[in-house]
């Protein structure tokens, strides 16, 4: 072989040696911007579950699975909000009177507007035989002005209950009233009282005649008559 030949031969090999390192730099450089491309990553392994036991059917007997059918639940109406009514403005509470206690009427002690009651004592002062007493309403208030009617051993005038300061100091009255039959001395006797009131120039009795039995001796020789108003309303 010629050295022209030789020479051409070896020009052709540095040519194609040139072309295929060409080819190789550029394989690598796409290589290099595509690595995912020619390398992608590893897939998971998936971890097999471990079958479970369930119930193996009865051979030869079909059993039926029923199949849930989704009901459609109907619509909700969502109520719409009403307006607010506007608050009505009250009147403020009045007062209430508290009730008064009505005073119950006491009961009637006797069909006569008084009830005379006696008492045999011993006279406040001296020794002497009669009467004394004083009028009063149902809570011992003096009633003055009645006139007491007596009889006894003599005849005495009415007296008048409450016209002597003296008796109604003696008796812790302002209505009070005295008569002695003998003033001397302690005697036994009997003598009747009566309550009245002055009405046009008459003594109306006001009261049932009550007797008075004198004993004769110092403490029973002061017969003290109580007479009580038993009418509220009596004038």
């Amino acid at each position: 072989m010629g050295n022209n030949q030789r020479t051409r031969l070896f020009n052709v090999l540095t040519i194609i040696i040139l072309i295929a390192t060409v080819c190789l730099v550029g394989f690598y450089c796409l290589v290099a911007l595509n690595v995912l491309s020619f390398f992608p990553p590893p897939v998971p392994v998936t971890v097999a579950a471990l079958p479970t036991s369930t119930e193996t059917p009865t051979p030869g007997v079909p059993t039926w699975t029923p199949t849930s059918t989704p009901t459609e639940s109907p619509p909700t109406n969502t109520p719409r909000p009403t307006a607010t009514s506007t608050p009505i403005s009250t009147f403020p509470p009045t007062h209430t009177p508290t009730p008064t206690d009505t005073a119950t009427p006491r009961a009637t002690r006797s069909p006569w507007p008084f009830t005379c009651e006696v008492e045999l004592l011993r006279p406040e002062y001296g020794e002497w035989s009669g009467v004394a007493g004083h009028i009063q309403d149902l809570d011992g208030n003096p009633l003055p002005g009645y006139f007491v009617k007596l009889e006894g051993p003599v005849s005495v005038p009415a007296v008048r209950a409450g016209e002597n300061s003296r008796i109604n100091a003696i008796y812790g009255s302002e209505a009070a009233w005295e008569q002695a039959y003998n003033p001397s001395a302690y005697q036994p006797m009997t003598i009747r009282v009566q309550l009245c009131r002055l009405l046009a120039d008459e003594c109306q009795v006001v009261s049932d005649v009550i007797t008075v039995e004198l004993g004769g001796y110092a403490s029973g020789s002061l017969g003290y008559v109580t007479c009580t108003k038993n009418w509220e309303d009596w004038p």
